[in-house]
C-alpha cells in the first residue's frame, strides 16, 4: 500500500529512461517523506489505499509529463508545482469523478506538505 521501490519500474515508459529514472526515484522519496509524515501507516486500509492509488496515479502522470519537450528540462519540484495547487491536481482520471476527486484531495495535501517543507528538501 504506502510507496514501494516497484512504483518506479511501473512508472517507466522507455523513451528517455536516464529523465525517467531520476524523476521517479525523486517523486518516490517525497511521496515516502509525505506518507511517513502524514501519519499514512496509522489510517485505517481504504485510507492508505486511497493516498497509494493517488499517489502512485500522480508519480506515473509526472513521469511522462517530465519527458515531454515542455517539462524535459524542468526540474521536479517545479514539475510537481506546475500539476497540483492547494485546489487540485492535474486531470488522471477524467471518465471517474470519485476517483479524480480523492486524487485531488490528495493532490492538496501533498501541495501543503511541499510549500511547508519548502527550502528543506
Amino acid at each position: 500500500m504506502k510507496p514501494s521501490n516497484q512504483w518506479p519500474s511501473d512508472w517507466r515508459i522507455g523513451i528517455n529512461p536516464s529523465r525517467e529514472t531520476a524523476v521517479a526515484e525523486e517523486l518516490l522519496r517525497i511521496f515516502t517523506r509525505f506518507w511517513e509524515t502524514q501519519g499514512l501507516n496509522e489510517k485505517s486500509k481504504t485510507t492508505k489505499n486511497r493516498y497509494a492509488g493517488s499517489l502512485h496515479a500522480l508519480g506515473g502522470y509526472l513521469v511522462e509529463q517530465a519527458i515531454s519537450e515542455e517539462y524535459r528540462s524542468m526540474p521536479i519540484r517545479e514539475l510537481l508545482f506546475t500539476h497540483i495547487d492547494e485546489n487540485e491536481g492535474s486531470l488522471i482520471h477524467q471518465d471517474n469523478e470519485t476517483w479524480q476527486a480523492e486524487s485531488d484531495m490528495v493532490c492538496r495535501k501533498l501541495y501543503k506538505y511541499l510549500r511547508e517543507m519548502e527550502g528543506k528538501w
